[in-house]
């Protein structure tokens, strides 16, 4: 971290009328309105930690495919969700990391979350640079590589569109125009001329899936999934399709990932940035003393159901037949390291991925912060003065 940018920022560069302008400005470029809270500053990281911040998530991307290529552990896909032709690896992949302390002090990456499921990759672009228009500072860059927009725009591009007309392709949501998510959609048509459908508004017929554009039926070739499978179940979402049904459609990023790349894995997993973690249901004896763990659902969506601080009777409220669904992780040791009026604040970083099938090892393209004062770091948990989503300049 850049402790020194980011207190000149504060102090030096930071006015209530320059955030107001950045805020209108972001609405402006992404073609829609901000609906969760983003912070006043952007997260400053210098070159130690983008360094370690990259390398840690190509190691866990790289880890998690290998750890597929083996039979031995099950398959953690619900039956229902148990998509055909999968992919040998994630095409998109997102890795969450605390910016926690060492007992000497010192900063380090340790895994919070990640999952083989697409994230902001459009309006993080449009974030980091309405930031760096107001503040002028150009002398940064909001990607963790070597990129520029430019072959970044391309990437990016290839990886959802492919070789297709973008009428033949899809962003596909429920309900988009209700999603707080829906910025992203807009960049996403910006960038690449994918456009969004309603998952609900589909058809099918045979093996085909089609969707509306300009009034008519047009065939869907290539599909970039970003429906949440929780979210379908808890409103009871009638498809015009079966997850199971052999489409003939090719995945911008196979929807099994979601499940086989996710906290599922972590107990798997070996690597320094990860904190220890078990499977409930492999405990022989659940630990006398709680207090150094967390209990997480394995399948959730932005902190739902996480508890901090669990008790004997949280668990004990988890029917014995359930408790494969969910996750005991070793409680991370929170670096209260960015400085603002109001005290010191924590931040996740996320680094997000775009894997190529013809690369060897996935590419780190843009990153995502959330820095907050209480115990979890989501943007529906922080929404108070200097907290909330915010994205890294590197340099």
């Amino acid at each position: 971290m850049n402790s020194q940018m980011q207190t000149y920022f504060r102090n030096s560069l930071f006015t209530e009328e320059k955030h107001a302008q950045f805020l209108q400005e972001l609405a402006k470029s992404c073609g829609s309105p901000i609906e969760f809270r983003v912070a006043e500053m952007p997260i400053f990281v210098n070159e130690t930690m983008r360094a370690e911040l990259c390398t840690s998530a190509i190691d866990i991307a790289k880890m998690c495919r290998d750890h597929q290529k083996s039979t031995m552990f099950g398959n953690p896909i619900p039956a229902a969700y148990n998509v055909p032709n999968e992919s040998e690896k994630p095409l998109f992949c997102v890795i969450d990391f605390a910016i926690a302390m060492n007992e000497d002090g010192s900063l380090t990456p340790k895994v919070v979350e990640l999952q083989g499921f697409p994230s902001l990759y459009g309006y993080q672009l449009r974030c980091a640079q309405s930031m760096m228009h107001t503040y002028d500072l150009h002398d940064f860059t909001p990607f963790p590589n070597a990129f520029d927009e430019i072959n970044y725009t391309a990437l990016l591009r290839s990886a959802l569109i492919g070789n297709h007309d973008p009428d033949e392709t899809c962003l596909l949501e429920f309900k988009p125009d209700e999603q707080k998510t829906r910025p992203d959609f807009k960049v996403i048509e910006q960038l690449t001329g994918m456009k969004t459908s309603d998952i609900q508004s589909i058809k099918k017929e045979g093996n085909v899936l089609f969707h509306k554009r300009n009034g008519k039926w047009v065939r869907i070739r290539r599909i970039f999934n970003r429906a949440i499978a929780d979210e379908l179940d808890d409103n009871s979402v009638k498809l015009p399709f079966n997850w199971n049904d052999d489409i003939d459609v090719e995945w911008a990023g196979h929807p099994n990932w979601y499940f086989k790349m996710s906290k599922y894995v972590l107990p798997f997993l070996s690597h320094d940035s990860i904190p220890r973690s078990f499977v409930l249901s492999e405990l022989k004896q659940i630990p006398d003393s709680l207090e150094p763990f967390v209990l997480k659902p394995l399948f959730s969506f932005a902190g739902k159901g996480v508890i901090i601080s669990p008790s004997h009777s949280d668990i004990e409220a988890i029917a014995f037949e359930h408790r494969s669904n969910y996750l005991l992780q070793e409680k991370i040791r929170y670096a209260e390291c960015i400085d603002t009026p109001h005290g010191s604040n924590k931040v996740e970083i996320r680094i997000m991925l775009i894997w190529p099938e013809d690369q060897i090892d996935p590419q780190p393209v843009m990153s995502l912060a959330r820095t907050g004062r209480g115990p979890m770091m989501g943007v529906r948990y922080n929404n108070i003065p200097w907290t909330g989503s915010s994205g890294c300049l590197f340099g």
